[in-house]
């Protein structure tokens, strides 16, 4: 029998700020903290012993600059990690087993800005270590066993590490513990997106043929040619209705791939392991195929979540704010979680610095209370809602791959490189302008998947799926040419509204929400009969 040691109990210890979690967004915000106000005393609680690798291993513009421009990490992310060259996209039709005519989708050059393919395990550690050099300090592995949220200077933090109980006063608390929200679920405030009914699963793979070696040119002659830059650096993407998959590489010659899914249209694989299920899922499509035949799965390393998109009613109050997954999330499609992270962290720490300077806070807080949900539901309403409906479909997500890039360089993009410490405090498609290009998006995605569904009804869905390559080649940046690309999206969409203007839309996906109450009016009369 192992004796454990005895739990002791030390008395409170006075700190500026307690961060829950030490991934990228504890790290980050920890590192804000300490560079902007050195005096601050940061403790940084971290539940596990070792990092372990995670989705979110793709940046995107926004992310990439706040990484590098903010961040100053530029030569390790050289050094260490996968330079990303742009999103691209695969599709192919039900009957269609050969690479050669997938229609393609994607950039003809190479990026003109900064993005990366992460390995997360190692970008997290390096930051937390970052962190503590910085003089931040750090309990590892800890758990947080209760806190009490009083107010600015009188939070109580209990926790347990090396078998010891410590009580802390901390002057902030900062949850950046990613999905497990602890804050929102002590609160009662986290909350399902039920509009968005997705799930993933996704696995890492060893010996997987690329894009661009010699034997994938020889079974599939038309990677041959084509882009300029190299396809297997990218983001690659295959695309389906109702679904979607990404194909990562890492840096050590693994690939990150899963399959997300919107439950209304598609069911993936059930049987099996994860990773089976992954690849028996990529191989029934003809790109897929061509890259995983051979793939073998990672031990121990493959995860699936049920019900990705949620977020909290509230991201803040006296003494306490929540930053990165453990305010929200809501698509991975393009890459822009740790968009959300950067922006998240970045207005967390300067309303900390500003409670920390003996400043009232109580406007910034309830500015961000505001900003927050209204940012995220522009975003989620702009560019994903029911957009599972029309994922599928070549010319379909062509114009969308124009508008949607177009309208994110315009306006996060450019704003972040014109005056980073200006946008990162607050969140995107804020303000009058952001306003107005999150109508202009709304409007174009609703109208694109009833395209998609007129389509169904005149078996035209998919028509272009196979021999269409659609490369990008003038990059998108934060001026005119994106505008260019944003007015060649339109083009597309005004050319299939007219094709489909005479045709009958089949009926709207179910909505989720409605039929959670139908389902609540069913259990009623059930349970009042039980009682």
């Amino acid at each position: 029998m192992v004796a454990h040691a005895p739990e002791t109990s030390t008395p409170s210890i006075d700190c500026d700020v307690v961060v829950f979690g030490g991934a990228f967004s504890g790290s980050a915000l920890a590192l804000l903290l300490k560079r902007a106000r050195p005096e601050t005393r940061v403790l940084i609680v971290e539940k596990s012993e070792a990092f372990d690798r995670k989705v979110g291993e793709s940046t995107s513009e926004v992310a990439g600059c706040f990484i590098t421009r903010v961040l100053g990490l530029t030569h390790y992310l050289s050094c260490e990690h996968f330079q990303k060259h742009g999103l691209r996209m695969w599709f192919t039709t039900p009957d269609n087993d050969c690479p050669n005519s997938c229609s393609e989708i994607g950039p003809n050059s190479q990026a003109r800005f900064p993005t990366y393919q992460l390995d997360r395990a190692k970008l997290d550690e390096h930051m937390l270590e970052l962190a503590v050099k910085e003089g931040c300090e750090l309990l590892r592995p800890a758990s947080i066993k209760s806190f009490e949220l009083n107010g600015a200077g009188k939070n109580i933090v209990v926790l347990k590490h090396q078998g010891e109980t410590r009580t802390i006063r901390a002057g902030w608390v900062a949850d950046c513990s990613g999905k497990a929200t602890l804050i929102a679920r002590q609160r009662g405030t986290w909350r399902k997106l039920e509009d968005h009914p997705v799930h993933s699963m996704w696995v890492r793979f060893s010996n997987v043929r690329t894009l661009d070696c010699h034997e994938a040119r020889v079974m599939a002659p038309c990677l041959k040619d084509g882009p300029s830059v190299g396809r297997a650096s990218a983001t690659n993407h295959l695309m389906g209705r109702g679904w979607w998959s990404w194909i990562i590489p890492l840096s050590n010659g693994d690939f990150s791939a899963g399959v997300t899914w919107d439950e209304r249209l598609f069911t993936p694989p059930s049987e099996g392991s994860i990773g089976a299920r992954v690849k028996e899922h990529l191989v029934r499509h003809p790109i897929g195929k061509l890259m995983f035949e051979d793939a073998v799965a990672v031990e121990n390393d493959a995860r699936i979540y049920k019900h990705l998109p949620y977020y909290s009613t509230e991201v803040c109050g006296d003494g306490w704010i929540m930053a990165g997954d453990a305010a929200g999330f809501m698509d991975p499609l393009y890459s822009q979680g740790l968009d959300y992270c950067g922006h998240g962290t970045y207005c967390a720490h300067k309303i900390i610095l500003k409670g920390l300077r003996g400043e009232c806070t109580k406007m910034a807080l309830a500015h961000h209370n505001e900003i927050f949900p209204q940012s995220y539901f522009r975003w989620f309403h702009g560019l994903y809602r029911n957009k599972y409906q029309y994922l599928g479909d070549a010319d379909l997500m062509h114009a969308a791959f124009l508008m949607d890039i177009a309208a994110y360089f315009i306006g996060p993009v450019r704003a972040v490189y014109a005056d980073a410490d200006k946008e990162y405090s607050t969140m995107p498609y804020n303000g009058v302008g952001g306003a107005i290009f999150a109508r202009f998006m709304r409007f174009y995605n609703r109208r694109l998947e009833t395209i998609a569904r007129k389509r169904l009804t005149a078996e035209t869905y998919g028509k272009n799926n196979l021999k269409h390559r659609h490369l990008v080649r003038v990059p998108f940046e934060p001026n005119l040419k994106a505008v260019r690309h944003l007015f060649g999206g339109m083009k597309i969409w005004l050319k299939l509204e007219a094709e489909t203007m005479f045709t009958k839309a089949a009926a709207e996906l179910p909505d989720p929400t409605m039929a959670k109450e139908k389902e609540k009016e069913k259990v009623a009369p059930r349970m009042a009969e039980v009682s």
